[in-house]
């Protein structure tokens, strides 16, 4: 091979890398927590998977440290199969790879790269012949900096090991999720852990097959285990029967052969509960309080702290520690009304902790809050937030779960700040008792507002009238997405309010406000999602008044009533070149095959065919929003339907349908908060024909767009 022909092949690695990473980026879906088609490791680990011509490329992220040097090596002993890597930033810029060398075409590597920020980095492994050929195996990949020392946990030896199930008495679908001490965690996406967790069961998956009184175990067998704080959250995901009704549930922790006190709770659909428990040593191991609603930011049992922060002065990057014994630390800073603020905690490498950040102003009203800063990592970030008003800012650095939650490790804060009051802007006046800023709604710049809110190119105002609970989430032609749980999106997006949150300081009034400050806005489709949440014991269901308004133009106003069953309303909205805003018609998304697209009768007689084992690929889009297909199979076969993101905004949406039209199953994410692919594990009632549509979350009224790939696979009788 000549140097040209050497240099040509590198070259093309590269770019399969860059493409690869970048739409990875892309596909992210915005209710995502952690997981996806990206594994999440850390620094110190080593892991195993397996490139084939079906996954030519694995993509796996971690959380990088300014300066940190890393070392990245990848080994394999498949016979045949070349390797490529590529390391790439959060922005999908190429930070370091290494193509094959034909003297040791098992092995790439990439040593002492140092990171520059503090964010999530991405290592692309590839197959050296990308999507051509067979080669296939398995590779071992680690990760290493002589910077950091390795971490040296402390284990227990437990004879019989350690338990924790989750049970509960309705046919529902409920989950368990178990985080370890050395932030390893166990739940249906992520089955095992390297410190030897296991999940046993995944009861009523999706609804398929239902069983009344399932339970479902995460369990360490026998020997030597890490002590520490374990955290356990359990999620309501989905009601296989409807009316949804709330669920109750058990969880009983098991240690060494000793059952702790049972942990019950109540849980209404798409609710969690988190509790924790310490295990000190053989001896010595005990249960701490849970609750409901972990993200729910009450700060009552911190007023001391609060009313006492610590002074950041000229300080831009301080660190602590967050654990059960201290939750929650509290930094001040003065800011001046229109300053651009980008607050960043990171974990520091060892430990567990899933940060979580609060900004509050000088009356103790919530500025921004943020709990993971992407869905690959449990950093928190509160990004290009302008202040609204001069005076003092209170941070609060703390965990998911707050004082229930049980994750600890140390951390890293980085506070950086642009500008001063913003040209234009003026004075803020007093604050309304309901701690909302009145500010004038500036001039020209393509800007509009409400009256008392901030402005921006965007603006989304979502009222009501009486006290439930009524939720909005407005994704961006990126994909990323602002809701109650992320107020703030880099780009500029903010969630400036949301009355009436979980049923909490109750109005009769209710506003929930969005909005955009940068002009003109991006390019692209915007979604606008609307649903009841909770009636909040209101007798009666709200009606509800929304408003999008684009650089002065409103461009989509709709009054209705949400549906009682938490369907979402979904409106979407295009921004062109010239920043022209142009609506499209929405509607209520049921989940529902003929409410949400129609007769599909007509697109039957020419539907692609499933093969078993196979794979398939398409694109939803404005144009199409739905593809048809079908295969055959017989009464009692077991099937997997798969649908996967590669390339765009898409979020997937799957309906599986007998041959009449009757609908059997559908799913939206395979896990809720942790992959927005789609999935359907089905049992074939009766030997024919099956008919499969792929289609997006929002069907015909959804904003996403995208390449996808379908597969059918048999899952035994």
């Amino acid at each position: 091979m000549s140097q040209r022909d050497t240099f040509m092949k590198r070259t093309l690695y590269t770019l399969l890398a860059s493409v690869l990473v970048v739409g990875a980026l892309l596909s992210v879906s915005p209710s995502q927590g952690q997981g996806g088609n990206t594994r999440k490791i850390a620094i110190g680990d080593q892991v195993r998977d397996t490139l084939n011509a079906q996954n030519f490329a694995r993509i796996f992220a971690f959380d990088g440290q300014i300066g940190l040097p890393v070392t990245v090596t990848v080994t394999t002993d498949a016979a045949g199969l070349g390797l490529a890597l590529i390391l790439t930033d959060s922005d999908g810029n190429t930070v370091g790879q290494s193509a094959p060398d034909t003297a040791t075409p098992g092995t790439v590597s990439l040593s002492n790269i140092v990171l520059n920020d503090i964010r999530p980095y991405f290592i692309t492994v590839l197959r050296a012949s990308g999507v051509e050929g067979t080669a296939a195996g398995e590779f071992l990949l680690t990760l290493s900096s002589a910077a950091v020392d390795p971490v040296t946990p402390t284990t227990v030896s437990l004879a019989r090991g350690l338990s924790i199930t989750l049970s509960w008495q309705t046919t529902d679908d409920l989950d368990i999720e178990v985080r370890d001490p050395l932030g390893g965690s166990v739940y249906f996406n992520n089955t095992s852990v390297p410190s030897g967790g296991t999940l046993s069961g995944n009861a009523n998956n999706g609804c398929t097959q239902t069983t009344r009184n399932p339970s479902e175990s995460v369990r360490w067998a026998g020997g030597s285990i890490p002590a520490g704080s374990y955290e356990v959250l359990v999620y309501f995901n989905r009601a296989c029967n409807e009316p949804a009704a709330p669920a109750t549930f058990s969880a009983v922790v098991n240690v060494d052969g000793t059952a702790l006190p049972a942990v019950t709770g109540t849980l209404n659909l798409n609710e969690q509960y988190v509790f924790s428990f310490v295990i000190s040593s053989a001896e010595q191991f005990a249960l701490r309080e849970g609750g409901a609603n972990p993200l729910l930011l009450n700060l009552t049992p911190f007023a001391s702290r609060l009313a006492n922060p610590a002074a950041l002065g000229t300080r831009t990057n301080v660190s602590g520690r967050i654990g059960n014994s201290n939750p929650v630390d509290v930094w001040s800073f003065n800011g001046t009304a229109g300053q651009i603020v980008t607050i960043q905690m990171d974990a520091i490498q060892g430990g567990s902790l899933d940060a979580q950040l609060i900004l509050l102003d000088g009356q103790g009203n919530v500025v921004a809050s943020n709990d993971d800063a992407s869905n690959v990592t449990r950093n928190a970030a509160i990004v290009n937030k302008a202040l609204p008003s001069t005076g003092l800012y209170v941070i609060v650095a703390t965990r998911f779960g707050k004082i229930i939650g049980g994750t600890e490790g140390n951390y890293q804060l980085a506070i950086t700040t642009t500008g001063g009051t913003v040209a234009g802007a003026t004075p803020a006046v007093s604050p309304t008792p309901g701690g909302i800023i009145l500010q004038p709604t500036p001039v020209g710049g393509g800007s509009v507002g409400l009256p008392g809110f901030p402005s921006g190119s965007i603006t989304v105002s979502l009222t009501w009238n009486n006290r439930a609970d009524v939720r909005l989430l407005i994704r961006d032609p990126l994909n990323r997405s602002l809701f109650s749980d992320v107020r703030n999106i880099s780009g500029g997006g903010v969630l400036e309010r949301t009355d009436n949150l979980n049923c909490q300081n109750l109005t009769a009034a209710p506003t929930t406000y969005a909005y955009f400050p940068i002009d003109p806005p991006l390019i692209g489709t915007y979604e606008v999602q609307v649903w009841m949440n909770n009636l909040c014991n209101e007798p009666t269901p709200p009606t509800y008044t929304l408003v999008v308004s684009v650089r002065g133009q409103e461009v989509i106003r709709e009054t209705n009533r949400p549906d009682l069953n938490r369907n979402i309303t979904v409106n979407t909205f295009s921004v062109d070149s010239a920043g022209t805003a142009t609506a499209t018609k929405g509607g209520i998304f049921a989940r529902q095959l003929g409410t949400d697209i129609g007769d599909i009768s007509g697109r039957i007689p020419d539907a692609l065919a499933l093969v078993y084992g196979g794979t398939s690929t398409g694109v939803i889009d404005v144009t199409s929003p739905y593809v048809v297909y079908t295969f055959q199979a017989r009464a009692g076969d077991r099937v997997r339907i798969a649908m996967r993101s590669i390339s765009g905004t898409l979020d997937p949406f799957l309906y599986l349908l007998d041959s009449t039209g009757l609908q059997l199953a559908q799913n939206d994410d395979v896990q809720p908060g942790q992959d927005a692919n789609s999935r359907i594990d089905a049992v074939i009632p009766a030997d024919g024909g099956y008919i499969v549509v792929a289609s997006r979350f929002g069907a015909v009224f959804g904003g996403t767009s995208g390449s996808y790939e379908i597969s059918l696979s048999p899952l035994g009788r």
